[in-house]
């Protein structure tokens, strides 16, 4: 069943536009042009692209089910100048047992439905408590993304703006990533090195060099003094003065045999001796001395030049203040031991020993190793750059399945076992589907057997022969399973048929369209059916007996037993709408199976309002409630003519021409403007006449109208019957009063919270 239809921005329907709930049967009036086709129409083909605003709400758990829908549009596509009908397949009357067989599969099938339909809500339910669990699971993803979001960024690209991608990433690793596990602190830093480097390698520091055996030269160690078998050698031995005379020694070649000391002549041959003592042993050692000394000096000396740049260059990963440290305490160890060499070169009988720098070059060389080392990594990694970032991202996802582990196991816990439900509500819906199918098509193999469309040929021609329609019938096409129109003598009628005729033939076929199919496998299936005025251009004498034909379409509507599910009855005609909404001994009173509505159009609007009971007591107090309630409409003349014509013709018994000849010129056209219409629908049924107007227009025929009951002496009756328009004028007016001061009141709100 079709539970709500809603129809805007399409015709006369505005963006608001109308949503109609409906019933088992539903009765929609509506004077002509206020929208009513578009209604069926849109019911017809709800695919249209037109309709794209519309809408159409399917009870919830009903089973599927085939909508007809008659219409004057239904008429131009089955009645049009081809000869060929398609034929309708109904269920023949040869075997009531096949036919109980195939109602019990059928039975059996929309009882698989409802199982279905339960299956379904079930999983529906099971489905949101799904969507529940993943989403407090992506939440929890989520909260855990964004505590290392700072640091880990690079590891997460691609994730960091979608919770869902990310809390799907979090399972994948869960169950696929075996990398080892490192604390947060040893990933973080090597994110540095990895995700941040420069991407340009460093060169490794070399070793520090430096050559001990500088320090250690035995000629430091050596007292150098003169030749030791001279006879003076003893007495500048005892006096450890060789140092002395040494200097003495140097100054005697310009001091013309005077002491350099003490001035006093020199004995003879003293120089000699000196020069004896001071042989070439002595000077070969000083010699030695000085470019020892100066062979430290130099090679030291190069050695700072060499690794200064370790003080002054910024090199990554070394411990730049401590090595600025060691290089100071090696330069004042340096400066200390030139101080004693210099001595050594005043005093080459000292012997001396110089302070070792070897112990802070070694730690210089392990400050320099452990940077090495970070270099050296740091330049492999840069060289599998694209590897170790790899590496570094699975190991970083390895941390967060760690951290996550909690809610992970939690989540898949509980979704393992909601999802294990659902797929078995899943499989028993298929298991249900497949036996509702099984059972279907049982029931289409036993409707074959029976299906037919010479049955539905046979009802039509007595139905046409019991409406008196005798010139025409139906007749089996050359073509299988078509029907074709014929006269008495065999003649095809299709072109010639009248307008009445065309009409009822064309309700006829649908009313057995409805009963059976054009299509042999639907013949039984469950339907909607819709029929928009299907009185169009008929006598009154068929308005009864189409009237007799839609109570019996309601009888089987109302049958549980039958498979017609659903009716939505549309027209404008009064006299149609009251005889198939007449309850016999229940008056006015809806069933609670009906609802009622009526459609106007206001303003080029259409609009829909529904009724408790039925709203139509008889044609004629409607048309006055028409007019009280809708004295501007574009139907407004109409109606004022089918009132003086049900009451002047058929109650007042009154010659209306009496009454013309009473009214001024001016009025008299006006007046024979509304009388015109009334002649021409005289004694049958009245379709409405659609008929352009103003509401200035409406105002004269208005007062023409009020006029014609007054000249008559009907004055008291048109009050009567107008009587309620002031009042609810009154009333319309007390609420636009009211509607205006509740509108300022909000204005003045809305200035004051400006």
């Amino acid at each position: 069943m079709i539970e709500k239809i809603s129809i805007k921005e399409v015709a006369s329907y505005d963006s608001r536009g109308i949503e109609v709930n409906l019933s088992k049967i539903n009765y929609i009036y509506g004077s002509n042009g206020t929208g009513k086709t578009t209604i069926s129409e849109f019911l017809r083909n709800s695919d249209n692209q037109k309709y794209s605003s519309c809408n159409i709400e399917r009870k919830q758990g009903s089973s599927a089910f085939d909508l007809f829908v008659y219409n004057r549009n239904f008429v131009q596509d089955n009645f049009n100048i081809r000869n060929e009908i398609k034929g309708i397949f109904t269920l023949g009357k040869e075997s009531t047992e096949i036919l109980t067989l195939i109602d019990e599969k059928l039975k059996g099938a929309q009882r698989h439905q409802e199982r279905i339909g339960n299956l379904e809500k079930n999983i529906e339910e099971k489905e949101g408590k799904l969507e529940t669990l993943q989403s407090e699971f992506v939440d929890q993803c989520w909260e855990l993304k964004q505590n290392y979001d700072e640091v880990f960024e690079e590891a997460f690209t691609g994730l960091r703006n979608n919770k869902k991608r990310f809390m799907e990433r979090c399972s994948d690793e869960a169950t696929n990533n075996n990398s080892d596990l490192y604390t947060y602190e040893e990933l973080k830093n090597r994110v540095d090195s990895v995700y941040k480097n420069s991407r340009e390698k460093v060169r490794v520091i070399p070793e520090v060099h430096y050559d001990s055996s500088l320090e250690k030269q035995s000629i430091f160690q050596t007292k150098i003094i003169g030749k030791k078998d001279i006879d003076i050698a003893r007495l500048i031995s005892e006096l450890n003065i060789s140092d002395w005379v040494q200097r003495g020694h140097r100054h005697m070649e310009d001091s013309n045999g005077v002491c350099p000391f003490c001035q006093q002549e020199l004995p003879e041959s003293f120089k000699e001796k000196l020069d004896e003592y001071f042989d070439e042993t002595y000077t070969e050692q000083i010699q030695n001395l000085n470019s020892s000394i100066e062979k430290y000096k130099r090679d030291t000396f190069g050695f700072f030049e060499k690794y200064n740049f370790l003080m002054t260059e910024d090199i990554p990963y070394i411990n730049k203040e401590k090595i600025t440290s060691l290089f100071e305490i090696i330069n004042l160890t340096y400066k200390e031991n030139t101080q004693l060499l210099e001595r050594k070169r005043h005093e080459p009988s000292r012997s001396i020993e110089l302070s070792s720098i070897i112990s802070y070059l070694e730690q210089i060389n392990s400050e320099v190793d452990r940077a090495n080392i970070q270099i050296i990594e740091l330049n492999r990694v840069i060289d599998n750059i694209k590897e170790e970032r790899e590496v570094l991202t699975k190991e970083i996802w390895r941390f967060i399945v760690e951290e996550n582990k909690s809610h992970y196991e939690n989540y898949m816990s509980n979704f393992t076992r909601e999802n294990s439900a659902l797929v078995g509500m899943k499989r028993g819906k298929e298991e249900q589907k497949t036996h509702k199918k099984r059972l279907e098509d049982e029931a289409i193999e036993l409707q074959n057997q029976l299906t037919s469309v010479l049955p539905s040929i046979h009802e039509i021609n007595m139905l046409l022969k019991s409406f008196s329609f005798t010139n025409f019938q139906l007749a089996e096409s050359a073509e299988q399973g078509n029907y074709k129109i014929v006269r008495r003598n065999g003649e095809d009628a299709n072109e010639t048929l009248s307008e009445g005729e065309k009409t009822f033939i064309t309700f006829l076929y649908f009313y057995q369209l409805i009963n059976g199919s054009n299509d042999q496998d639907k013949v039984n299936t469950a339907r909607v059916v819709v029929v928009d005025d299907p009185i169009s251009s008929l006598d009154s004498n068929i308005l009864f007996m189409v009237s007799n034909l839609i109570n019996n379409l309601k009888k089987k509507v109302r049958s549980n037993e039958s498979n017609f599910k659903q009716l939505i009855i549309l027209t404008h005609n009064v006299y149609f709408h009251k005889e198939i909404s007449y309850n016999k001994g229940r008056s006015n009173k809806k069933q609670p199976d009906e609802i009622f509505w009526i459609i106007r159009k206001t303003g080029n609007i259409s609009y829909i309002s529904r009724y408790e009971e039925n709203p139509i007591k008889n044609s004629y107090e409607l048309l006055w409630k028409e007019l009280r309630e809708n004295s501007n409409s574009i139907t407004t003349p109409n109606i004022m003519r089918r009132i003086l014509e049900n009451y002047f013709k058929f109650f007042g018994n009154v010659d209306i021409n009496e009454i013309v000849e009473g009214f001024l010129d001016d009025d008299k056209v006006v007046c024979n403007s509304l009388l015109s219409w009334a002649n021409d629908g005289s004694h049958h049924v009245n379709d409405d006449l659609y008929v352009d107007s103003s509401q200035e227009q409406n105002t004269i025929y208005f007062e023409v109208f009020r006029k014609i009951f007054i000249n008559s002496n009907h004055e008291s009756h048109f009050n009567m019957m107008i009587g309620n328009i002031v009042n609810e004028v009154e009333k319309n007016e007390a609420n636009d009063e009211a509607e205006k001061e509740i509108q300022e009141a909000l204005t003045q709100v809305a200035v004051g919270k400006e």
